[in-house]
């Protein structure tokens, strides 16, 4: 699983119903909608997500399937150490303390663009109060 299809499926994991409208998936997960579209198919193939007609017609969402819960679970703890050997075991303490700031800040600007519902508010909140 690359790294992006893997932001995906958290992104998914995180909203109600574990569905959300595919241009709103690209922003939260930092891609492009053509690529986006892309890894979707992939993720459909594999059985772990499926496209679904919004509930005001027009708008394609994905959503997260019980299959590919059960996967992005079994994958957590491996993204994690990895996240961990690349990032955070080659940076300082202080580093760290202001990577957290930049991107709070970063996903406090992008996260008011869109209406995510309430785990965007108080992701949003929380990148605020601490940047």
């Amino acid at each position: 699983m690359s790294h992006f299809e893997f932001e995906v499926l958290v992104a998914l994991s995180r909203q109600p119903e574990r569905s959300l409208q595919l241009k709103d998936l690209a922003v939260v997960a930092n891609g492009s909608l053509s690529r986006l579209s892309h890894v979707i198919s992939r993720l459909e193939s594999r059985g772990w997500v499926r496209r679904k007609r919004g509930t005001r017609g027009r708008a394609t969402h994905a959503e997260l399937t019980d299959e590919g819960y059960r996967k992005l679970m079994a994958a957590g703890p491996i993204h994690l150490r990895e996240v961990r050997r690349l990032v955070f075991d080659v940076l300082t303490a202080e580093e760290v303390k202001a990577l957290k700031q930049v991107t709070g800040r970063i996903n406090a600007g992008l996260l008011g663009e869109i209406d995510l519902g309430t785990l965007a508010r108080r992701i949003r909140k929380r990148s605020i109060r601490q940047s």
